[in-house]
């Protein structure tokens, strides 16, 4: 049996703890290959310059190089259709409506259950049915 091929995710946080765990997480689910940035301007190099690489950028708003808002603006200029996972411990409508103005886009707001996330939040994104966890 051919196990298909892994989604790659592209994660860009300056929390670095954050980037660990999630990532973790992520390898150990047999669909997903996660990549960490801590800095989005090496997220937006590495994205740009290997076209098609990414499935998916999962990005914090607030880093202090800069927001999340303006790194998947910039992104998108390159690659309008890549979905992306805005993550933030902190938000009001205007920025909820700037992001999802995006399109492709899905809101997590910190602390989110990794987990959930996991199982429902990227396939939904991803227009695919929910994944189990684990290595079934």
């Amino acid at each position: 049996m051919n196990e298909s091929p892994k989604i790659r995710i592209a994660i860009v946080d300056d929390e670095k703890m954050l980037l660990s765990v999630f990532s973790s997480l992520l390898n150990q689910q047999h669909h997903y290959q996660a990549e960490c940035f801590s800095n989005p301007h090496k997220a937006f190099d590495a994205i740009t310059n290997h076209p098609g690489r990414y499935q998916l950028v999962i990005a914090d708003i607030y880093m202090p190089q800069m927001d999340g808002i303006t790194f998947a603006k910039m992104v998108r200029q390159v690659f309008p259709d890549l979905p992306f996972m805005f993550m933030t411990g902190e938000v009001n409508d205007e920025l909820r409506e700037s992001a999802l103005s995006l399109g492709r886009v899905t809101f997590l707001e910190k602390p989110f259950p990794l987990e959930k996330t996991i199982k429902e939040a990227i396939p939904d994104l991803l227009g695919l049915p929910p994944k189990p966890t684990g290595n079934s």
